[in-house]
């Protein structure tokens, strides 16, 4: 039960962080009507295999795949990061030692800023 619940938070935290945060206006072909369109902001990366480069300043980064199918990016970790062990917060300096291991990593589309690291 507990597995569950934690699965079940997990997916609930990435698709919000995966939707958007704000809407907009969205006219139709035919002008005629209007309808909500999605801006997004975040995107999420699985690791199975966490790959990071983080210095002492807290500055580094991540390089993962969003989809096996899709193309490795390079994502920016500063120290705005936010790091999480089991839905608790912890020093952005444990993510180090996730190297190799599981873990989400959180980003902003536009400036590819690591706005979470999750485990």
């Amino acid at each position: 039960m507990k597995n569950i619940v934690k699965v079940f938070i997990t997916v609930t935290f990435l698709m919000v962080a995966t939707q958007a945060v704000a809407a907009r206006d969205v006219p139709i072909v035919d002008g005629s009507e209007r309808m909500r369109g999605i801006i997004e902001t975040h995107n999420a990366i699985e690791s199975l295999s966490l790959r990071i480069s983080l210095d002492a300043d807290l500055h580094g980064f991540v390089e993962g795949k969003v989809c096996d199918f899709c193309e490795t990016i390079r994502v920016t970790i500063t120290p705005n990061t936010k790091a999480y062990a089991n839905n608790v917060e912890v020093p952005l300096k444990n993510a180090k030692n996730r190297i190799g291991r599981y873990a989400t990593v959180i980003y902003e589309l536009k400036t590819k800023n690591v706005s979470a690291i999750r485990w």
